[in-house]
């Protein structure tokens, strides 16, 4: 059953010849007067730079493969539910890694039982330090600590100023591949970020409908989310943060600490704060060389399953098999979705 699913997504619209990239990070152009009337780029915090100790330099060194280290950060929300969900599908998700990537992926944690446990339990190398905890989280990131999207920033720029592209990776991954060759031969830039609004039937990304925005309907789900900024509903631009390549590059690594600076300057924070943040700094607004990832190589569960039971399992002509599926999806959907590719 697993090769018949592979074999079918690995035809779905995707031509020969396969780079990897989708095409370049652009922005509809309405954004600029949503930003200024609702107050979505308000002054920015002033943060310290964040580097890597040596015990995190040696790590670095033995898990780098090709210029490129994989991690992901896997650390106490202090949410119960959050947690009881991922705490069902982590053996799967760390097993599937495990036989790609062995000892070579790198967990950043927040305890030295969290550290012991992903070792022992799942046979990858892990990272814990209170003095770097410390020294990530100074000042006003110190709010932060038990964030996992600020997590995933002050790891990347870690790695990224220790000299390494970083390829960061959400812990709900589907792992079918080892990324690291496709990753080596993209196409120069700083950013990469994973497409998850991609209609495979069509071949077209998802943009807004007619290229406007729902304002009523922002609001809507502002007031769904206890008044969180309309800024903060929907998405600008159609890329994840679950799946993030940047190369160790000038340009990219103050784009880390843009992404860290707008989480605590808000209005919004997680993926919503990268996506300003990105608004400001790609292309012509900015240096910083934006792309997003080809989403049949690098690919959302959603858009995938939808297809799968369209084709109803019927094999196509053979010629593209992705390296992994995020399976970005809330609740019981998840689990669903862990199952079904399964």
């Amino acid at each position: 059953i697993f090769r018949r699913i592979i074999s079918t997504i690995s035809t779905l619209g995707v031509a020969p010849g396969l780079t990897g990239v989708l095409g370049e990070l652009l922005f509809p152009d309405y954004v600029a007067d949503w930003a200024a009337q609702e107050q979505c780029l308000p002054e920015i915090s002033q943060e310290e730079p964040v580097f890597a100790d040596q015990a995190l330099k040696d790590i670095l060194e033995k898990v780098v493969d090709s210029g490129v280290v994989v991690f992901t950060v896997f650390v106490d929300t202090r949410d119960r539910e959050e947690g009881r969900r991922f705490a069902r599908n982590m053996d799967t998700w760390m097993c599937r890694v495990r036989s790609v990537l062995a000892s070579s992926f790198l967990a950043f944690v927040d305890s030295e039982k969290l550290r012991k446990h992903f070792e022992s339990q799942y046979g990858v190398s892990a990272y814990f330090s209170k003095e770097w905890i410390k020294e990530a989280f100074k000042g006003r990131g110190d709010g932060e600590r038990h964030d996992s999207n600020y997590w995933r920033w002050v790891a990347m720029e870690s790695i990224l100023r220790a000299g390494y592209s970083a390829f960061y990776v959400d812990t709900d991954i589907m792992w079918l591949g080892d990324p690291r060759p496709h990753l080596g031969a993209l196409p120069v830039a700083d950013f990469y970020g994973s497409c998850d609004t991609y209609d495979a039937g069509t071949g077209s990304v998802r943009w807004y409908q007619n290229g406007s925005l729902d304002m009523e309907q922002l609001r809507k789900e502002s007031k769904e989310h206890d008044d969180e900024s309309v800024c903060c509903q929907g998405f600008l631009v159609p890329v994840n943060a679950g799946i993030v390549l940047m190369r160790p590059f000038p340009a990219a690594i103050e784009a880390v600490l843009r992404f860290r600076q707008r989480v605590i300057s808000g209005p919004c924070w997680g993926q919503a704060a990268m996506q300003w943040a990105l608004f400001e700094l790609c292309g012509p607004r900015g240096l910083l060389r934006c792309q997003l990832l080809e989403p049949l190589r690098f690919a959302s569960a959603s858009p995938l399953m939808q297809e799968l039971r369209r084709k109803r399992g019927k094999a196509l002509q053979a010629s593209y098999q992705p390296s992994l599926i995020h399976l970005d999806l809330d609740g019981k959907m998840k689990t669903s979705a862990n199952q079904f590719f399964e």
